[in-house]
């Protein structure tokens, strides 16, 4: 229960406005992992253009720009995320991509946090082993990384805006290694603000 609620509790407790790195847990993030039936990659990038509107990408990159998005994980595979989902949203998904894909609910199995301001690149960077700069990862890049020995998927949703998705197991070291890396760098936590 302490780890399910790491970001949360943690997050929470940030001061809302001041300088250094802005922080946000996405709670309000459906997740699920989808991945191509054999040899059916093509059909599952029609059918999600189809449903979605989407132009479905198989690589490292985000797809989608509305509520509904797809990281590209690995070859024929997405984590998939839906914006205000409600709790039955990734059957809808498998209904939707039945014959085409297999799709595993991960809205409880994931914790995501978003990470913005000046520091947020050189936070990472010194804790994840690619090169972050925008020429290498630019908006819309993915990338399955290890970030201080924790599992993660990183995301960059903006020039100077990251998400981060930790198995919510490890939320608890994650955020151990967020809050005592910046610490030892001089760089303030706080929430970040109502408006963005």
């Amino acid at each position: 229960m302490v780890e399910e609620r790491a970001f949360t509790a943690m997050v929470g407790a940030l001061p809302a406005a001041g300088g250094g790195l802005a922080v946000s847990e996405r709670g309000d993030l459906g997740i699920a992992t989808i991945m191509a039936r054999a040899s059916s990659t093509a059909a599952l990038a029609q059918r999600v253009a189809e449903r979605f509107g989407i132009a479905l990408i198989d690589g490292p990159i985000l797809s989608g720009a509305g509520a509904v998005r797809f990281a590209g994980t690995g070859p024929g595979s997405w984590l998939s995320f839906c914006e205000g989902a409600d709790p039955f949203w990734a059957c809808s998904m498998a209904v939707q991509l039945d014959g085409v894909a297999s799709v595993f609910d991960q809205s409880s199995g994931y914790a995501v946090l978003r990470l913005g301001g000046a520091e947020a690149m050189p936070m990472l960077q010194s804790g994840a082993f690619i090169d972050l700069h925008a020429d290498a990862f630019p908006v819309g890049a993915v990338a399955v990384t290890v970030i201080a020995h924790v599992g993660a998927i990183l995301i960059r949703v903006g020039e100077a805006q990251f998400d981060v998705a930790v198995f919510r197991s490890f939320a608890g070291s994650f955020w151990h290694w967020l809050a005592t890396s910046a610490a030892a760098r001089g760089v303030p936590l706080h929430r970040f603000s109502e408006d963005g």
